[in-house]
């Protein structure tokens, strides 16, 4: 271990002991089991010093700048358990099946490579050899995961879902037109072959990471309890009908999770038309809305049985916890803008008492 490596792990530990990590983790396991914790509910900040989805780091660069973060916002007592988050970049599963990546800015998407059905049947099996994403976010998280000892947790990265997956493959107005125009068996046929490689890619990053494994992308500043199976972001909810959601995505996201375990899946946009279809999904444990509010998710059909992923201001915080107990949700809420407070520690005084359980 490199000494400098060694000396901000100590630190961390020191502002992280055992006591304080056990005291979050039993409140993430109550949420996560479905039952209200027994002080507070569990909340977590926003990330202090850099943006974990935009910022795209070497290995060794996201070795320091994670332990320098874990460090930075380790006098704030909220319910963040320091781990490593690998990142984001939406090519990853599609460059497993041959795509070349591009990169615009902070997005991270890929070249088409289906351009007419048939394009379908040669597709390469998929691969996490060198020279893929894959392989470097494996690489990356091994790397983390041996310079700190395996003392560090380490999530996967952001995984996009098997719609979203073709719709980069193919174009979404190919994959989403595909069923009703004459060509459903290579619908199938493409979904199954994402389905397969995002499965295929999940288990990887488990098995790899053993007992240091997060199970969660969704955040990457979170915590889930063990075995508690998979994420999955599917944006392209957004643009789809429940009769679409029911026919023609379902059945793909029950592949995942009998494969995995449960679910918990994230969508940008608004896909208040599919919601409730989402929650009565067998696998689903927890939904999170990128654009849409609490209120927002309930209105349109949101189980308070779904653990409810959300981010919010530390100003709203009164009324986002009253809503939390109005309703008997279980929260795994963000809250950002403390950060930006004259006095955080008062701020996050006044977060706790809105968060205790008696309110």
């Amino acid at each position: 271990m490199k000494p400098w490596v060694k000396e901000k792990l100590a630190r961390i530990e020191e502002l992280y002991p055992p006591e304080r990590i056990q005291k979050s983790k039993k409140r993430w396991h109550s949420i996560w089991s479905g039952k209200t914790p027994c002080d507070r509910y569990p909340f977590a900040y926003l990330p202090r010093s850099f943006n974990y989805y935009d910022d795209v780091f070497t290995k060794e660069e996201g070795l320091e700048k994670y332990l320098d973060e874990f460090i930075l916002r380790g006098a704030i007592d909220d319910d963040f358990i320091p781990a490593f988050f690998p990142g984001c970049r939406t090519a990853t599963i599609p460059n497993m099946f041959g795509a070349e990546e591009v990169v615009q800015g902070n997005d991270h998407a890929c070249k088409k490579i289906i351009f007419a059905p048939e394009d379908i049947d040669n597709l390469p099996e998929p691969s996490m050899a060198p020279g893929t994403i894959a392989h470097e976010w494996l690489d990356m998280q091994k790397y983390y995961m041996e310079e700190t000892e395996g003392r560090i947790p380490i999530h996967p990265a952001d995984m996009q879902g098997p719609l979203d997956i073709c719709g980069q493959l193919w174009g979404y107005d190919n994959i989403l037109a595909a069923p009703y125009d004459e060509e459903p068996e290579y619908y199938d046929k493409l979904m199954s072959k994402a389905t397969a490689a995002y499965i295929m890619f999940w288990k990887a990053q488990r098995d790899l990471l053993g007992d240091c494994f997060v199970g969660t992308h969704l955040f990457g500043w979170d915590y889930v309890p063990p075995n508690n199976g998979a994420s999955l972001s599917a944006d392209s909810m957004a643009m789809i009908s429940p009769g679409f959601f029911d026919e023609y995505y379902k059945p793909y996201l029950n592949e995942i999770g009998n494969a995995l375990g449960s679910l918990a899946v994230h969508s940008c946009g608004n896909f208040s038309a599919v919601i409730k279809d989402l929650c009565a999904i067998e696998h689903v444990k927890a939904v999170n809305a990128g654009q849409m509010s609490i209120e927002e998710m309930l209105s349109a059909g949101l189980d308070s049985k779904m653990v409810v992923i959300a981010q919010d201001t530390v100003m709203n915080a009164e009324q986002v916890f009253g809503l939390v107990r109005k309703h008997n949700l279980l929260p795994q809420i963000t809250f950002h803008g403390l950060w930006d407070q004259a006095h955080p520690e008062a701020m996050h005084k006044q977060m706790q008492e809105w968060a205790s359980i008696s309110g």
